[in-house]
């Protein structure tokens, strides 16, 4: 796909978006990029999906500080003549003291979420209404729609998130670098693209996500928003019922073992070999997973 006759293709489109939002010109050049970039990744049958992702979902900025939570993609339940809507919105922080390859990378990662979650993104049940972000959802109590939880797989969809994200700003350094926020973006990053978001936990998953079927079916489920059967599928392949569940539940504790490693001052180190122990047993599910796998 011809990036440049893409990039051409859809400018007046993002000059609609950005005016009908009252985007600044930070925010507008980026968007000229992105939204080519994301077709060119998820191709032209995807097209009026990401522009809807895009006309739909505003882009709020604020100049709150978080260290950990620096941008965010919220979706929530709303009850509007006895049927169930969402209200959408992604969240910029410390907008103003923000380099450009952390906002470049903060705007893909969070709208790659929002373009994987816009199909079929409402599962109502007896008690809950689940809201679905790519391969996990946020679950919302049904008579008050208070949030209740998320649901264990999060990190895995932030892993794969991440890792689409770097394909993503990957297709971008390659466009033409002539334009100068793309010579910006090429001068700031190294020859390919690696994001620092949930560092650890992709390294630990680094050998599953260069397995081509085990990223090629999730990616396809998760746009597609068919991602009910994930686990049988997992397990079915692993040879083990409940390897999909336990995969999810050691990601969660490794995540948590982390954020209690930065919060800690002293004793560091059994922390330390806590992340070593469910790391190494996560790498045994992945690598049962490879092994029963012909196309790898």
């Amino acid at each position: 796909m011809d990036s440049k006759l893409v990039i051409e293709r859809e400018k007046d489109y993002i000059d609609e978006i950005c005016d009908k939002y009252n985007y600044d010109s930070n925010i507008r050049h980026l968007l000229y990029i992105i939204i080519p970039a994301f077709i060119i990744k998820y191709g032209v049958s995807k097209e009026k999906l990401v522009l809807d992702t895009f006309k739909n979902i505003r882009i709020k900025i604020s100049d709150k500080q978080d260290e950990i939570v620096k941008a965010y993609y919220l979706s929530t339940p709303h009850k509007i003549n006895n049927e169930y809507t969402t209200i959408k919105y992604m969240m910029i922080q410390n907008y103003h003291n923000i380099g450009l390859v952390e906002l470049l990378d903060n705007l893909v990662h969070e709208f790659n979420h929002a373009v994987n979650s816009y199909i079929n993104e409402i599962k109502i049940t007896n008690k809950f209404v689940l809201l679905r972000t790519g391969l996990t959802y946020r679950i919302y109590n049904k008579n008050n729609l208070s949030f209740v939880k998320k649901h264990d797989s999060y990190l895995l969809e932030e892993i794969i998130n991440t890792k689409q994200t770097e394909d993503i700003i990957n297709i971008i350094k390659d466009f033409d670098s002539n334009d100068s926020t793309i010579y910006a973006i090429n001068s700031e990053t190294e020859h390919k693209y690696n994001s620092n978001a949930y560092y650890l936990q992709s390294y630990i998953c680094k050998e599953i996500l260069n397995n081509r079927t085990f990223i090629s079916t999730l990616e396809n489920l998760r746009i597609n928003g068919e991602i009910y059967d994930i686990n049988n599928w997992f397990d079915n392949i692993v040879g083990s019922k409940g390897k999909y569940k336990e995969l999810n539940k050691l990601l969660l504790e490794v995540y948590n073992l982390e954020i209690e490693l930065i919060n800690k001052k002293i004793f560091k180190k059994f922390t330390i070999n806590k992340i070593r122990e469910k790391s190494r047993d996560i790498m045994e599910i992945i690598e049962e997973f490879n092994n029963n796998v012909n196309f790898k």
